[in-house]
């Protein structure tokens, strides 16, 4: 039996999760993670040039729109079908270099707005419908970042996730499950979506309760093995030193500042979620309002400077300088 295309996943017990995904090429083996790890991932994850297409993607939408000359018509939807072929276009650029980039990636995008477009009906009607939920879809990936980012935030502050009203979109979901009998019974689940596949592993996530901190090294977030406080990450800085290795070598500098910096961007980046929310939320752009690859552009500069804070090339000031624009 023919394969339905999308990424196939199996959660062990312990939280490590093997995947296969199933594209238009055939069938690749994905390396071996586990839920925490691909949480993490996700949330560091840049979308800035992807970020700069959705943004420029609204806007050709957009300009789809025509105003209809004849009084008779003026009621009903008109659009320009050059300019609905021509954002078109760049959607499918975009599904092409994601899957060279990233096969993962692009594969379940392309399925996802696969499914959500429904079938041509000729309509400029469907033209605008179309040009709506490609929107949607595209933004969602984002949307979801936003959200993981502001739970590991919750969590590494003490707060406990509130499944009932701000984050009720990690509470349930409903998911395909592939039982296949061999020498063993084996269960999959199918996904044909990049949002879909991240929030049931948030779900997974959320589900064991786990602990989160923020390296006082290299100022991201991590997930300790163990319940006691840990206050540096496994990850590797410095060819194969991590910063568990590098950080006494860094005591001698200043502390508090190096404490500065990294609260400084941590809050930062939450101010600027807000600052996105409220824009997507108002009827009209906002003075203080920004798009994802406004978000994104910040976040960028920031990340840069508080790492360049940390390796010694900038001052503490010059660093909150950049974060707190």
């Amino acid at each position: 039996m023919e394969k339905i295309l999308g990424l196939y996943v199996a959660v062990a017990a312990d939280g490590r999760i093997r995947r296969n995904l199933t594209t238009r090429n055939g069938e690749a083996k994905l390396k071996a993670s586990t839920v925490n790890e691909e949480i993490i991932e996700f949330s560091e994850l840049n979308f800035k040039p992807y970020a700069e297409t959705v943004d420029l993607l609204s806007e050709r939408f957009e300009d789809i729109y025509l105003e209809a000359i004849e009084e008779e018509y003026a009621s009903e939807p008109y659009v320009s079908v050059d300019a609905y072929h021509g954002a078109m276009q760049i959607v499918y650029d975009l599904l092409d270099e994601l899957e060279q980039e990233n096969p993962l990636y692009g594969t379940l995008t392309r399925l996802m707005l696969e499914d959500a477009v429904p079938s041509d009906d000729g309509t400029a009607g469907w033209m605008i419908q179309t040009g709506q939920t490609i929107m949607e879809r595209l933004s969602s990936i984002m949307q979801l970042q936003f959200l993981v980012n502001e739970v590991l935030y919750d969590i590494r502050n003490g707060t406990t996730p509130d499944l009932e009203e701000k984050y009720a979109f990690f509470a349930q979901m409903e998911v395909p499950q592939i039982l296949s009998l061999g020498k063993k019974l084996t269960a999959q689940v199918r996904f044909r979506s990049p949002t879909e596949y991240y929030r049931f592993l948030m779900i997974r996530f959320l589900a064991n309760t786990p602990s989160v901190a923020l390296c006082e090294c290299c100022g991201r977030y991590f997930i300790p093995k163990t319940r006691r406080r840990t206050l540096y990450c496994d990850r590797k800085i410095r060819g194969n030193k991590t910063c568990k290795d590098l950080a006494p070598a860094l005591k001698h500098r200043r502390e508090a500042d190096r404490n500065d910096v990294i609260r400084a961007y941590d809050r930062a980046n939450q101010r600027m979620y807000k600052r996105y929310e409220r824009e997507a939320d108002a009827d009209h752009h906002l003075p203080k309002g920004i798009r994802y690859s406004d978000y994104y552009d910040w976040r960028d500069k920031a990340a840069a400077a508080r790492d360049a804070f940390l390796n010694g090339a900038i001052t503490a000031e010059e660093a909150l300088r950049i974060i707190e624009t």
